[in-house]
Parts: structure tokens; C-alpha cells; sequence
């Protein structure tokens, strides 16, 4: 009996599988509502689903199953510019104007202000210090700039109240304590001369900070065997139910491979492009992250 090559697209039909093309970026977010009433921030839209979304790299909100997402922070201390970047994980930000913010005016030329606030590094563990390093728009004058130090998550990370740059130097640094949380992230924020600048920290706890995992969604109404290498996952999917190690954790940075073997009654579809697995045959595992990847395995 001679077999009919269905076209693609007919297929993913049949099998209930989504057929994703793979943009050059994931630029997922649109912003219908940024604004800033006093310190209080709203931020409305959408993005892709079940994703958390971050502002100017602070998690503060996630999606739900149709990917839109509201936001609301008080206080919430805007950048100089008023703009904002809001991320699904995308890479690919939108980096809307807040309604309600007054940029802040440059220092004039002749003027001493602050240029910088940094943390490195960016991400600790709970319990484990940082520096922060505040850097001036020109060497302080006489008898230093006094900067004003503030954390906007105090339950994640503290610093002193202020630090002076000495006369004649450009920058000084300061410490940044942090305490015993998971994924909650701080701006360090920094004011002199009228303009305030942040850097941004990062608290996990060991297991997150060292670990990221991968999952398997399963898909189609086949059957088969997902395995991993590194050893880790073994997913066996039955009439597109997973049963098994379908998902496991892997150290942060494991470069993790995966492969699919169909059952006998079944063939192998490829995998459905999610975020994190465009190419399952090299994963990078991030911190802290879980990454979906869903194959279609398909009845003959």
C-alpha cells in the first residue's frame, strides 16, 4: 500500500501540535497601560503565557495561560528617562515611556553628578555580601560628593545610607548585604547632584543559585522515550500522556542534550520550538529556570 506524505501543517493538525516558526528574537511583549501615579507603578499587557516578567530586570509580575500580565509597585523609583523595559525572557524588551514621570534634567557640564551605581556580582546567595561601586560624572571637588544610597527590597538586600566620594576621585564603593531568599531581586539606587542611578542584585538560594531544571510537555497522541544527556530525564510518553523523570534539575551552565526514541505503533514529529529549547540537541541550563520542551510523537 503506497503511503500519502501529508503536508506539515496538515499534520500538526491531526496530532493537536502547535508548529512554531522560530523568530531571530522572541519579542513577545506589547504594552497596553505604563504609567507612574506619585511612586506607584502600573504596568498592563501581554506577553508569552505562564512567563514572569521582569522590569528594568526585577521580577515583579507573572503572565497567565493567555500571557497577559498587570503590575502594580509602590514605591517604584523611575530611571532618569522615565523608560522602562519590560521582558518575558524574551531578550527582546519593550521599553515603554511611563505616563506621569517628568524626566529628570541632565547636569550641566561644569556640574559634579552622579553618572553610575553597580553591583558586582549581580547574583549571590542569601546571606553572602556584594559590592556596590557609585561612579561621578567627573572627580569630586573639594571635600567629596555625598551619595545617597536606598534598596527598594530591603528583605532581599540592605546597604549603608550613604557614601562619599573623596575629593579628587571618581568613584567609591560601598557594601551590599543581602539576606537568606529565593529569586527576589533589589535596585541599589543611588542620588547625587540631583540624578539618581541604580544597579540591580539578585538573591537565590543555593540549590536555585547552582541549579536550573528541564521539563518535558508532553505532545501528539503518540508514544515514545525521552532521555537526556547528562543522564537525568527518562520521560516515557503513552498516548501523549508522560510518566517517569520527566523533568530534572542539572547544574547551572550543563549544556543538556535530548533524544527522542518512538515507540513501534509510533514515529517522531520534532519538537514544538519553546522558549530555551530551540535546539534540544544543546540546552543551556540557567539558573534558577525551568525550561519546557515538548516533542510530538505520533500514531501510525
Amino acid at each position: 500500500m503506497r503511503r500519502v506524505r501529508r503536508p506539515l501543517a496538515l499534520l500538526s493538525l491531526a496530532l493537536g501540535l502547535s508548529i512554531v516558526a522560530m523568530p531571530s528574537a522572541w519579542a513577545t511583549v506589547r504594552i497596553s497601560r505604563a504609567e507612574l501615579s506619585g511612586t506607584r507603578l502600573r504596568l498592563e499587557g501581554t506577553a508569552a503565557a505562564n512567563r514572569t516578567i521582569t522590569v528594568n530586570g526585577v521580577a515583579m509580575g507573572t503572565s497567565d495561560g493567555a500571557g497577559s500580565f498587570k503590575i502594580a509597585r509602590d514605591p517604584f523609583s523611575p530611571p532618569s528617562d522615565c523608560r522602562v523595559a519590560v521582558d518575558d525572557g524574551s531578550g527582546t524588551p519593550a521599553t515603554p515611556t511611563l505616563s506621569g514621570c517628568t524626566p529628570s534634567s541632565p547636569p550641566s557640564s561644569s556640574a559634579v553628578a552622579l553618572s553610575a551605581v553597580r553591583v558586582d556580582p549581580g547574583e549571590v546567595i542569601g546571606g553572602n555580601p556584594s559590592t556596590g561601586t557609585v561612579t561621578l560624572t567627573s572627580a569630586a571637588p573639594a571635600g567629596g560628593v555625598a551619595v545617597s544610597l536606598s534598596s527598594d527590597n530591603t528583605a532581599a538586600a540592605t546597604v549603608p545610607p550613604g557614601v562619599t566620594v573623596p575629593a579628587g576621585a571618581t568613584s567609591a564603593s560601598f557594601t551590599v548585604s543581602t539576606n537568606q531568599v529565593n529569586a527576589q531581586s533589589a535596585l541599589i539606587l543611588g542620588t547625587a547632584g540631583g540624578i539618581t542611578k541604580y544597579g540591580i542584585i539578585t538573591v537565590w538560594d543555593e540549590f536555585n543559585y547552582t541549579h536550573g531544571s528541564i521539563a518535558i510537555v508532553p505532545g501528539g497522541n503518540g508514544s515514545g522515550v525521552i532521555t537526556s544527556q547528562p543522564a537525568g530525564i527518562n520521560c516515557t510518553i503513552t498516548n501523549g500522556n508522560g510518566s517517569g523523570a520527566c523533568r530534572s534539575f542539572f547544574l547551572t551552565g550543563t549544556v543538556v542534550r535530548l533524544d527522542a526514541r518512538p515507540a513501534t505503533n509510533s514515529s517522531f514529529q520534532g519538537w514544538r520550538g519553546l522558549p530555551g529549547c530551540a535546539d534540544p540537541s544543546k540546552i543551556n541550563v540557567a539558573r534558577g529556570t525551568n525550561i519546557n520542551c515538548q516533542p510530538g510523537f505520533a500514531l501510525k
